[in-house]
């Protein structure tokens, strides 16, 4: 079992060359969307919103998954959550790039950022011993407030989307969302709905029952939220800026639960204490 355990901590060498062309494609292809004119074919009043996502990769992302792979190969129990919590909010982003923006030179490099992210990151998961983050947390984590959270979270996402679609569809009008921001915006939808709120719902249930993977993988929800949070609210202040009008349900909804889980990241981390390392 203590083999098994420091295997399961450390990344393969395969997955960390892999983050490692992670970052430095993710750098390259925000510094290209933010420094290198006429890059992106998509229409002048999205060009904000692009640029905001690439200033958050690059300046947050890019770093916190560097940190989180340097100590995850040092065995670090908390480095392997911020790599796998990096990892899963490149998935997120790099699904915008490769399915949304409008096709530029860099597709194929989206194509494989999005392609090494997810496969990387399950592969992560995969080789991760559960039994050794329940070991350090069940009997230091409220399961009932951290279970909540994430709880009322996916609650709230799929009301908050369901609130402006539902309503939109028997009225036989667009959703605001993509009234107001374009047909790209139904990729939200769907990759909220579809996989976001089920995970969140599935993990909640699981940390609330104590179960290991539940709490590996609370850590990486808590930890994808936290990155989110500046992309989020960095894309919001783009948008305000820019005179798009946003509904305040949506406008609450898409920041304060991050923000929320910025802190429930922090204090989740935490309890993996130095001692927990390997």
């Amino acid at each position: 079992m203590p083999k098994i355990g420091v295997m399961a901590v450390h990344p393969t060498r395969a997955e960390t060359l892999s983050t490692i062309l992670i970052i430095v494609l993710t750098s390259f292809s925000s510094a290209l969307g933010l420094f290198r004119d006429g890059h992106y074919a998509d229409a002048t009043d999205h060009l904000p919103r692009i640029y905001a996502q690439d200033a958050v990769l690059l300046l947050i992302g890019v770093p916190i998954l560097t940190i989180g792979l340097w100590f995850a190969v040092r065995g670090s129990l908390r480095g392997r959550i911020v790599w796998l919590g990096s990892l899963t909010f490149m998935v997120y982003m790099w699904t915008h790039y490769a399915f949304v923006i409008a096709y530029n030179d860099f597709f194929l490099g989206y194509v494989a950022l999005f392609g090494f992210s997810i496969f990387t990151l399950v592969s992560g998961l995969l080789r991760t011993d559960p039994a050794l983050y329940f070991e350090r947390l069940h009997d230091s984590v409220s399961t009932s407030i951290y279970a909540g959270f994430l709880g009322v979270a996916a609650a709230g996402l799929g009301f908050m989307w369901l609130f402006d679609i539902v309503p939109a569809v028997l009225a036989g009008e667009l959703p605001s969302a993509i009234a107001q921001l374009g047909p790209e915006a139904a990729h939200t939808y769907v990759i909220d709905l579809a996989i976001l709120v089920p995970c969140l719902a599935i993990v909640a249930v699981w940390l609330r029952q104590q179960r290991p993977w539940g709490y590996v993988l609370a850590g990486v929800l808590l930890v994808f939220a936290a990155l989110v949070a500046p992309a989020l609210t960095a894309i919001t202040a783009t948008d305000l800026i820019g005179g798009v009008e946003i509904s305040l349900p949506i406008l609450i909804g898409t920041i304060v639960p991050p923000l929320i889980g910025l802190v429930f990241a922090g204090t989740f981390l935490s309890k993996l204490s130095p001692e927990a390392d390997i």
